[in-house]
């Protein structure tokens, strides 16, 4: 079966389960640090949380058709956190994921990022990280310009040397990946194959992709890893 769509799915989702509204107000606060720190220039950046545990009990309870599949709560394309920060029920969607994928509007459509965030969220078996946060910090993109850069060990020794609070909220350090197309599915492969058990991956040229049990963790670790790349410029002057 699929999620009845009236009344529609998303708009159930997003004003009738307390748990989502909730999440929403989380989102929004996130996206408007994001715009402030000219971390999401335009139209760039994303987000897929997942969000079944929560939505499916709900539509349950409410008399509707009980979902197949994950649910995830996604960046619709084209969305600026600019204009999440102040509603971001407008820039998001939901996607239900079975045999097929089922969007709610229907006739939204996902980041061009998405095929990268589903593949990651599904080889986390164990759903231990079900919020995925990508953005354009920039320090970190100018970090990947560097020598220093190339050498991964090199890296994760230089950062946690320069911000103590790197190996604390990263224990398992951070990974970089060579430059692929974004959107592309090698990029989704490339990021699959690096993430392993960590929680923050730099793209090479492009930004940061970091994975939390929170929206507000995956932020943490943008913050902390941006700071590290900062001081890195600074001392280097």
């Amino acid at each position: 079966m699929g999620i009845n769509s009236t009344p529609s799915c998303d708009e159930y989702c997003f004003t009738q389960i307390p748990e989502i509204v909730a999440l929403l107000k989380r989102i929004s606060k996130v996206a408007f640090v994001l715009h402030n720190h000219g971390w999401a220039e335009a139209n760039a950046g994303n987000l897929s949380i997942r969000i079944g545990s929560i939505v499916k009990p709900c539509l349950k309870q409410a008399g509707m058709d009980e979902a197949d599949g994950e649910i995830y709560l996604v960046s619709r394309s084209g969305s600026r956190f600019r204009d999440l920060a102040e509603d971001p029920a407008n820039g998001l969607m939901l996607i239900q994921v079975s045999v097929n994928e089922v969007y709610y509007p229907s006739n939204a459509i996902p980041t061009s990022e998405w095929n990268c965030h589903r593949m990651i969220h599904e080889r986390d078996l164990s759903a231990s990280f079900p919020c995925i946060l990508h953005t354009h910090p920039t320090e970190v993109i100018a970090l990947s310009h560097t020598a220093l850069y190339r050498d991964e060990i090199a890296l994760n020794e230089h950062l946690a040397q320069l911000l103590p609070e790197m190996p604390l909220y990263l224990p398992n350090g951070i990974v970089a990946s060579s430059y692929a197309k974004p959107g592309s599915n090698e990029l989704a492969e490339l990021s699959c194959q690096k993430f392993g058990d960590k929680q923050a991956l730099i793209w090479e040229g492009h930004g940061l992709i970091c994975r939390g049990k929170s929206i507000d963790e995956a932020l943490d670790y943008v913050e902390i890893v941006n700071k590290a790349a900062k001081l890195h410029f600074i001392l280097s002057r």
